[in-house]
């Protein structure tokens, strides 16, 4: 069953199929805060992340036509665009994930306890940029190790390697407490 807003931007493909501006317009005013926030998680300068932004809805609008409602939602699709773009933008430019991924962060447990989700983020860009970008595509958008090879000119292999990795730093550096991550304590000298 397709949401009512789901349903509303199939609509609005419709009208921008017919080159109705209108359409075009709230179809892009409905995906930006959601490629938004797809793009961020790769991109952390605000200005690249709006030359994605445009070059992702530039591909959107071009292939409106190969959007097949059989094979999944809008949102989705129009992210994984979102994200290809991220990648391959990030990579030309080199400002993807963290300047400097090997940068460790001291984190007190009591302030960990008030992180919100995006310091969270925060914390797991200190990790090496390519275990960080091959555990944002897998876990968080979905990508299977083939479609992530594919998209960053790795083998399958190498990115379940990459995952692997950054599985290995996130328990390196938090405990599992109930379903919250602590760091793990320092030990006493």
């Amino acid at each position: 069953m397709v949401s009512a807003p789901e349903n509303q931007g199939l609509q609005w493909i419709e009208g921008c199929k017919r080159g109705d501006r209108a359409a075009q317009k709230a179809l892009f005013e409905w995906l930006v805060p959601y490629l938004r926030g797809a793009v961020k998680r790769y991109i952390w300068d605000d200005e690249l992340v709006q030359d994605v932004l445009q070059e992702a809805f530039i591909r959107i609008f071009r292939n409106l036509e190969r959007f097949d409602t059989e094979k999944g939602s809008l949102r989705p699709w129009a992210a994984r665009i979102a994200v290809n773009v991220a990648i391959t933008e990030g990579q030309k430019r080199s400002k993807v994930v963290n300047p400097s991924p090997h940068t460790e962060v001291a984190i007190s447990p009591d302030v960990l306890e008030r992180m919100a989700v995006e310091e969270m983020v925060n914390v797991l860009r200190t990790m090496p940029e390519e275990q960080y970008t091959v555990l944002n595509l897998h876990a968080f958008e979905g990508f299977s190790h083939d479609e992530i090879g594919e998209m960053m000119g790795i083998t399958a292999a190498l990115s379940r390697q990459r995952l692997s990795r950054a599985r290995k730093w996130v328990k390196q550096r938090f405990d599992r407490a109930g379903d919250a991550l602590v760091p793990k304590k320092e030990k006493e000298t």
